[in-house]
């Protein structure tokens, strides 16, 4: 550890493991230490993107230091490493909701100082409906023959009573995601421009921190890259409603304070709506299911296919409160 410090010039008095950060102790100050995945770090130009924000004004990121030669990348027994100052997170033990408001803000802000307008490519375009399309009918396919397999069974297994006491929801939520996906490649065909945003990659409150001026930053930008403002919100959303049923508001606050940053265009909202509501965990659970040995196993199999319904009833209840928004807004435009 002394070695990679003295490239910086930085002598540690006592250093400690958090986590997957060592933090160290010096008469400097104290600083955070970070293994990385060289990889990902020079596939997704780590640095190049943590500069490029700092040089867009966008101050909600932790800075990476340089050694005295230079380099932000350093290399000590096969390992790589970065150093960034510590930050002690004032906002921990303070209301959970409003550190979740203050990450989605500070995210909003990040995507409005970092949006770039992109032709698109329409043959792009086709190709990316098309994949998507065969792909979602495939999974209608597995959905229909296995309804159909378990309603001609005299007796039903408790996996297939459970499948089909789902069913209907589950091809409900199939149909609204494919109209949304058409809604929004019909618009996209008379669209010239699209949006690309630096996101973060890897959302988690984690990966949030509020320093001691009340100011939130992020860390852990190593997959951050250029795409569609759509790819942080999707991924996070569709990875926070893996949980017991919840019927709460404070998920669809957390949209609105981003979008009070960072507006959402029709085009983005239909697509993001599209990919929240696709039922996507159903096909490959029942291929699983199909491929089982013995009967050992059957109360696992009815266990996670009830997560798998709660994770699809809990993303219905966001996506109906974002249709009542949009709804109102029109009728509020419309008088």
């Amino acid at each position: 550890m002394s070695v990679i410090l003295a490239q910086y010039h930085i002598v540690p008095n006592y250093f400690e493991t958090v986590g997957k950060v060592v933090k160290i102790y010096t008469n400097q100050g104290v600083f955070a230490l970070k293994e990385a995945n060289v990889n990902r770090v020079y596939r997704n130009n780590l640095i190049e993107n943590v500069r490029s924000l700092q040089d867009k004004g966008f101050r909600n990121v932790v800075p990476i230091y340089h050694t005295q030669s230079g380099d932000y990348i350093v290399e000590f027994n096969t390992k790589h490493y970065y150093l960034m100052p510590w930050i002690e997170s004032v906002d921990e033990k303070s209301d959970e909701n409003l550190h979740f408001q203050r990450m989605f803000t500070s995210l909003g802000k990040m995507h409005n100082s970092t949006q770039k307008e992109k032709k698109v490519d329409k043959d792009q375009l086709q190709i990316h409906y098309d994949t998507l399309t065969k792909r979602w009918s495939k999974d209608k396919e597995v959905l229909e023959n296995f309804i159909e397999v378990a309603e001609d069974n005299w007796y039903m297994s408790p996996y297939e009573l459970s499948y089909c006491t789902y069913f209907h929801k589950i091809l409900s939520a199939h149909q609204f995601a494919k109209g949304q996906l058409d809604e929004w490649f019909k618009k996209m065909k008379e669209t010239e421009n699209t949006r690309v945003v630096m996101n973060h990659g890897n959302l988690s409150i984690s990966h949030f921190l509020v320093n001691k001026r009340g100011e939130g930053v992020f860390i852990n930008l190593e997959n951050a890259q250029e795409t569609t403002p759509i790819q942080d919100l999707t991924n996070y959303y569709k990875n926070s409603f893996k949980t017991y049923p919840i019927q709460q508001s404070d998920r669809n606050t957390w949209l609105k304070m981003y979008e009070k940053n960072f507006s959402l265009r029709e085009e983005e909202r239909m697509l993001f709506l599209s990919y929240m509501a696709y039922p996507t965990q159903f096909s490959s659970k029942i291929s699983k299911y199909l491929k089982r040995s013995g009967v050992n196993n059957e109360k696992d199999n009815v266990r996670d296919l009830l997560n798998a319904y709660w994770h699809m009833i809990n993303i219905e209840y966001f996506v109906s409160k974002i249709q009542e928004d949009i709804e109102a807004e029109k009728s509020i435009d419309g008088l």
